[in-house]
């Protein structure tokens, strides 16, 4: 298998005016958000302000990681009640082919939910795994501005939600491996949550669903591709776009991802928001827990987070 040869560019948004609090930034980078989020679902961030050598670091962990003896991850796995490893064959939905790619979960640092490999193991790991989740969490704080006036609500609609957030770091390992008939890295799917981050990759392999097909992403240089999932699609009252996306690594190298999942807290009631609900946009989504959502969705996909 083959993966989409086609490729396009995101809508490419500086966020550096906004971030410096220059006049006016917010409302007109909010209108390029919202039409990204209208017609794509993704979009691309640049200005974001964060050093690139904290990102190659992360890359630089997510190998060693996964480097590491396979007794050395299983002996944290991801459960219903905990956060941690997820073995090549663990992501797979229904009786489709399993995902081709292997992941350790983190939460909020400090979280009793958190596993990490020992010290003596990979010394400096979950440091460095935590101090890059609370840049990242930073920085996302930065945004949801964005994400308000994009949706005609006052700049600070989306705080209260998020504090404290429900963010995720996934550290992914997508092998070269081959793949079977409709077998992907990580299978076609819209995320659950709010907004996914996931920063430039040396390795190609993202490729989303458009009107005329699946397009791979042609990415920017140090930049953040950025995607909208179900929860905001439904407090937009569907006026965003969930989008599809998939992965697969046919480089003949090794891949690592570190998406960064920023999502409101769990008890967190999702109900459109009056600014994306009138004549032209009549009330279309159900009211939903977040918390209940984000559970159906995990153990949809990971067998192994399913209560017992």
């Amino acid at each position: 298998m083959t993966s989409q040869q086609i490729t396009n560019p995101l809508p490419l948004i500086d966020v550096a005016p906004v971030l410096a609090g220059v006049q006016d930034a917010l409302d007109s980078t909010a209108e390029q958000v919202r039409e990204a989020l209208e017609n794509v679902g993704f979009f691309s961030v640049v200005g974001h302000g964060i050093d690139w050598a904290e990102i190659e670091q992360m890359y630089r962990w997510a190998e060693k990681y996964h480097d590491l003896p396979a007794a050395e991850k299983t002996c944290h796995p991801m459960t219903a009640t905990a956060m941690g490893y997820v073995d090549m064959g663990g992501a797979q939905r229904d009786t489709r082919p399993y995902s081709l790619n292997a992941a350790y979960f983190m939460g909020r640092p400090g979280s009793h939910r958190n596993q990490f490999p020992s010290e003596t193991s990979l010394p400096g790991f979950r440091e460095a795994a935590e101090r890059y989740y609370r840049r990242m969490e930073e920085f996302c704080h930065q945004l949801l501005p964005l994400y308000a006036v994009a949706s005609d609500m006052p700049p600070d609609f989306f705080d209260q939600y998020f504090d404290p957030s429900l963010a995720t770091l996934r550290v992914t390992h997508y092998p070269p491996v081959s793949a079977a008939p409709d077998q992907w890295g990580i299978d076609p799917h819209s995320d659950a949550g709010f907004m996914t981050l996931l920063p430039t990759n040396k390795v190609d392999g993202l490729s989303i669903a458009g009107a005329d097909g699946w397009f791979a992403v042609a990415q920017e240089p140090e930049s953040f591709v950025v995607n909208a999932g179900d929860t905001l699609r439904a407090w937009s009252n569907n006026r965003f776009l969930s989008t599809k996306h998939r992965a697969l690594n046919d480089s003949g190298a090794d891949r690592y991802a570190i998406p960064f999942f920023f999502d409101p807290r769990p008890d967190t009631m999702i109900e459109p928001m009056s600014g994306c609900v009138d004549d032209e946009r009549p009330l279309a989504c159900e009211s939903y827990r977040y918390g209940d959502y984000l559970r159906a969705f995990m153990q949809d996909g990971y067998a192994q987070t399913a209560t017992t």
